[in-house]
């Protein structure tokens, strides 16, 4: 992971980037299970507590405990300690810590060690429950959260510190997320959705780690040998999206065919299930429609020759040539550029083409709205 997306360094930007990116990353298993932890539970804890009695039933705290596993790392006798507990205890124990922490929300220790009285949960886990009872202000001690603040304390490798789960541990999570807050002025903020930033950035290395090639700003994650590569990593001979797709949004770049590199972010929009047309997407072919005429008037194409089927893909094509700019960053404003340079073209120029210019215009428009600056979306 570049230096630049630490805790202590990362923009305000680059965090809602991370963060909007968070839903891509969830493991399919986790469905239902997310908007139980982050909607239901913390709803039920807010209702109990409006009637002056907050606590957890069993099965709720089981729960959360089968969310923890299939979002994080599996601990597979962590549901079966959980079990042992009975309903009283679940109930008394929880009561008595979010009792505790409604006094003096300063004491957050204090009610996250009162959890950890249960079977089966330690400060991690109890720092869960207790998330549920205040997601504002309460951060969960998740792995992947502990190690992308403490990035560049791991000796070997960013991500192979090594957790022991203590209280003291927590105590500096608790005061890290805090800090990168504050620094982001985004007190009023949840602190899940450091969370959800820090599960992207931690997964993206991971999955960046397992597939590609190595980051010349990252001596931890240099490129394995040709060989190696070509045993490890089958997307070598998947298309460039699937490449894109694999990497993450901190792997190194990927290029196209035609060596444009590859906008990730776009990609994840354009990648989601297929809806119908919003008004926006309407108003937005509207936009392009009358885009399209501006851009005839301006090369003074008249209405029979703007049928052509490869038509405004010569028009971009002669507009880039003339601007040195690339194919898929040119839009309206170029055109209004290049006439204000006063250029000029005939018409008859984009008669007739060639089946092999007409070949080259469709590589050149196939996959250019995925390209990094494109306006040919």
């Amino acid at each position: 992971m570049k230096s630049s997306l630490s805790s202590e360094k990362i923009s305000y930007e680059e965090f809602q980037l991370y963060l909007r990116l968070y839903e891509q990353y969830l493991p399919p298993k986790i469905e239902g299970l997310e908007k139980l932890r982050l909607e239901e539970v913390p709803e039920v804890l807010e209702a109990r507590r409006a009637t002056g009695d907050a606590f957890l039933e069993k099965t709720e705290v089981q729960a959360l405990i089968e969310w923890k596993l299939k979002h994080g790392t599996y601990r597979p006798n962590l549901a079966k300690l959980v079990a042992e507990n009975s309903l009283e205890e679940v109930r008394k124990t929880t009561r008595n810590a979010f009792s505790s922490y409604a006094t003096d929300n300063t004491t957050y220790a204090k009610s996250v060690t009162a959890l950890s009285k249960l079977k089966g949960l330690g400060p991690a886990t109890a720092s869960l429950i207790l998330a549920c009872y205040d997601p504002v202000q309460v951060s969960f001690f998740s792995d992947e959260l502990f190690r992308y603040l403490h990035w560049e304390d791991a000796k070997s490798g960013e991500w192979d510190r090594k957790i022991n789960y203590s209280m003291k541990e927590y105590k500096d999570l608790f005061e890290r997320v805090q800090a990168l807050r504050r620094r982001l002025e985004k007190e009023s903020g949840q602190v899940i959705d450091v969370e959800k930033c820090a599960y992207v950035l931690t997964k993206g290395v991971q999955q960046y780690n397992s597939h590609m090639t190595g980051d010349s700003d990252n001596d931890a994650l240099r490129a394995p040998s040709p060989k190696r590569r070509k045993r490890a990593s089958p997307e070598l001979s998947l298309d460039p999206v699937s490449v894109c797709q694999r990497k993450g949004p901190l792997g190194s770049p990927t290029y196209d065919e035609l060596g444009y590199e590859l906008d990730y972010e776009y990609l994840c929009k354009t990648s989601s299930r297929p809806r119908p047309l919003s008004r926006r997407a309407m108003r937005r072919l509207e936009e392009k429609q009358k885009e399209s005429e501006r851009k005839a008037d301006i090369l003074r194409i008249d209405a029979e020759r703007r049928k052509a089927v490869t038509a405004e893909n010569a028009w971009d094509d002669r507009i880039a040539k003339d601007l040195g700019v690339a194919f898929h960053e040119v839009g309206i404003e170029e055109y209004e550029e290049w006439k204000k340079r006063g250029f000029h073209v005939d018409p008859s120029e984009f008669d007739n083409l060639s089946q092999e210019e007409k070949d080259r215009l469709s590589q050149l428009e196939t996959g250019c709205a995925l390209r990094k600056g494109s306006k040919h979306r």
